[in-house]
C-alpha cells in the first residue's frame, strides 16, 4: 500500500464520514485494503516489498561459491555451470543477481601533488574542421600545462604530425620562459614508436628534443587518460569555453590564431582555478623561479623532405607544387618547411623560398622562376639581351615578365630600353619602369616618353645620340685607347733649329 492511498482512506473516513464501502467505491480499491489502512496508525513503508520466489534461489549458494573462487568469471560461464545442475531460467535473471552481489571493480585514484617546476603535461585536442581554399582541413589544438601553477599554453594546428608537435612544444617552453624537469604525455605517434608506459619505445627525434631542453620524458600507460588529468581537463575547458558558441567568429585560419593568444592571456591564465583556488599567473610567479633556463641554441623543428625536381621545375610538398629555378631540373633537393614558409635547398644553399599554402593541389610559382623558364626558350642572343635587362633589378624583371605576356616582340622592346639606359643612365630608366608598371603600360616607347618628361621637368638637357646608318655598327665599333704621348710635341718649349 502506498502512503498516498493510506492517507486518503483515513481522511475520507475521519473527516468526510464515509463508510468503508463508500470509500472502496470512490477509490476503486478492495474492502480489505480499506480495513488495513484504518487499522494502521503509522504510514506504510514503501521501501519494503514482498519478495517472490525465483528459479535462481536454489542455485544462489553455487553462484556465490563460484564468484568467491573465480572473481573474474563471466555471467555466461556461471550460467553454463548452473544449467548443468538443472537451472532453466534466463541469463538476464542471473546478470541482475550478479550485479547486486558481485563486488564492483572500481579504480581508486590517488591525488598527485606537484612541486613548482616539476612537470608539464601535453596533449592534443580535436576542434572540428575548417575550409581553406578548396580543401577541408582538420583543426587541432596543442595544449601544454605546468602542473603546479596550471599556467597553460595553447596553439591551433592544421595537423598532428611530428613537425607540428615539436614546433608547438618549443613554442610552449619559450612562452613559459624555461623548462620543467619532466614532461608527461600519452601514446603520441610523434613521441612513442611502440609500447606504452614504462615499456614505451620513444622516438629518437623526440629524445633529442628532451635532451636539448633537459626534460625527463614520462609516457602514460595505454588507455589511461587519468594519469595526465590536468591537461585532459584543460583540453575540455578549451572546447567548452574557448570554442563553443564561436562558430561565426572562427571563419578563417587567422581567427583561430588570434583567439589562441587572446583567450589564453585574457581568460584562461587569469581565471580563479577551481582546484588551486588561485589564478595561474599568480602561482606561476613562484614556479617561474624553479624552471631551468632554456638552451640558447635553437632547436630545429622544420619539416624536412627530399624531392626530385620535375622537368617543369617543380617539387611536390604537402599536396602542392612549388617552383624551383629551371637549372635544377632532375636534381635532388631538400625541402625544409615551417608553419609559414617552404624553403628549397640544393647542395646546402637555398635556391627558392615560398609562402606555405595549406590548400591542396595548388601551383605556387615565383616570378623570377617563371622568367628564367621563358628565357630558356629563346635563342642565345635574345637570352643575353634578357639577362642584361634583368640585371637592372627587381623592377626590371617584373616589367620583363609582364611584357612577355603581351603579344609583342619582347626582345625589340628590351633592346630599345637598354639603349635608353646607355643614354640616360640606369636610375632614370628604372624610375620610368616603375611608373609604367603603375599604369599597366608595358611598351618601350612609353618608357622613353616618361624619361623625357621627367628630364623636361628637371630642365635637364637631352644628350645627343649617335645614329650611324646601321645601328649595330655602334656596338661593333672598337676604338683604340688614346695615347697621350702623341701630344707631347705640342708641349715642347725648345724652338726647332731651322738650319739643321
Amino acid at each position: 500500500m502506498k502512503v498516498a492511498l493510506w492517507a486518503e482512506i483515513r481522511r475520507l473516513f475521519q473527516v468526510e464520514g464515509l463508510s468503508r464501502a463508500q470509500i472502496a467505491r470512490r477509490l476503486r480499491c478492495g474492502d480489505r485494503t480499506v480495513r488495513a489502512a484504518l487499522a494502521q496508525d503509522h504510514p506504510p513503508d514503501e521501501t519494503r516489498r514482498r519478495t517472490r520466489g525465483s528459479r535462481l534461489d536454489p542455485y544462489k549458494p553455487k553462484i556465490d561459491a563460484l564468484v568467491a573462487k573465480y572473481p573474474e568469471l563471466t555471467a555466461v560461464r556461471i550460467w553454463e555451470e548452473i544449467r548443468k545442475q538443472g537451472y532453466a531460467g534466463r541469463l538476464t535473471v542471473l546478470r541482475e543477481y550478479l550485479a547486486k552481489t558481485r563486488p564492483r571493480r572500481r579504480r581508486v585514484y590517488q591525488e598527485v601533488l606537484y612541486e613548482p617546476g616539476q612537470a608539464m603535461q601535453v596533449d592534443w585536442g580535436h576542434c572540428g574542421q575548417l575550409r581553406i581554399g578548396g580543401t577541408q582541413r582538420n583543426v587541432s589544438v596543442f595544449v601544454a600545462v605546468l602542473c603546479y601553477s596550471r599556467l597553460c599554453y595553447l596553439e591551433f594546428c592544421l595537423a598532428q604530425r611530428k613537425a607540428e608537435f615539436y614546433r608547438s612544444l618549443v613554442h610552449a617552453l619559450e612562452f613559459f620562459g624555461g623548462s620543467p624537469r619532466q614532461i608527461i604525455f600519452d601514446n603520441l605517434k610523434a613521441a612513442v614508436l611502440n609500447g606504452s608506459g614504462r615499456q614505451a619505445c620513444l622516438h629518437p627525434e623526440f629524445l633529442a628534443l628532451c635532451g636539448h631542453f633537459y626534460l625527463e620524458p614520462i609516457a602514460c600507460a595505454r588507455r589511461d587518460p587519468e594519469s595526465k588529468g590536468i591537461v585532459e581537463g584543460t583540453v575540455r575547458y578549451i572546447k567548452r569555453n574557448a570554442l563553443t558558441g564561436r562558430a561565426e567568429e572562427l571563419q578563417a585560419w587567422e581567427d583561430y590564431v588570434r583567439l589562441a593568444t587572446a583567450w589564453r592571456d585574457e581568460v584562461a591564465n587569469v581565471r580563479l582555478h577551481h582546484t588551486t583556488r588561485q589564478r595561474p599567473v599568480d602561482r606561476f610567479a613562484e614556479e617561474q623561479k624553479r624552471l631551468r633556463p632554456l638552451n640558447p641554441l635553437a632547436f630545429d623543428t622544420d619539416e624536412v623532405a627530399h624531392a626530385v625536381v620535375s622537368s617543369h621545375a617543380r617539387v611536390h610538398f604537402d599536396g602542392n607544387r612549388y617552383s624551383v629555378p629551371p637549372k635544377f631540373c632532375d636534381q635532388t633537393v631538400v625541402i625544409r618547411a615551417d608553419a609559414r614558409q617552404v624553403r628549397i635547398l640544393a647542395g646546402g644553399i637555398e635556391v627558392a623560398r615560398h609562402a606555405r599554402s595549406y590548400d591542396r593541389r595548388q601551383l605556387l610559382v615565383l616570378a623570377d622562376h617563371r622568367l628564367e623558364s621563358l628565357k630558356l626558350r629563346e635563342p642565345w642572343s635574345v637570352r643575353e639581351t634578357a639577362d642584361m635587362f634583368d640585371a637592372l633589378g627587381n623592377e626590371a624583371r617584373r616589367f620583363h615578365l609582364e611584357l612577355r605576356r603581351r603579344p609583342v616582340r619582347t626582345a625589340v622592346h628590351l633592346r630599345r630600353i637598354l639603349r635608353l639606359v646607355r643614354l640616360y643612365g640606369r636610375r632614370e630608366v628604372v624610375a620610368a619602369l616603375v611608373t609604367a608598371h603603375e599604369y599597366q603600360t608595358y611598351d618601350a616607347a612609353y618608357v622613353e616618353t616618361i624619361v623625357l618628361q621627367q628630364r623636361r621637368r628637371q630642365e635637364l638637357p637631352s644628350p645627343t645620340q649617335v645614329r650611324p646608318r646601321r645601328s649595330e655598327l655602334l656596338e661593333e665599333t672598337d676604338l683604340e685607347e688614346p695615347d697621350p704621348g702623341r701630344y707631347d710635341r705640342f708641349c715642347d718649349d725648345e724652338e726647332p733649329d731651322h738650319h739643321e
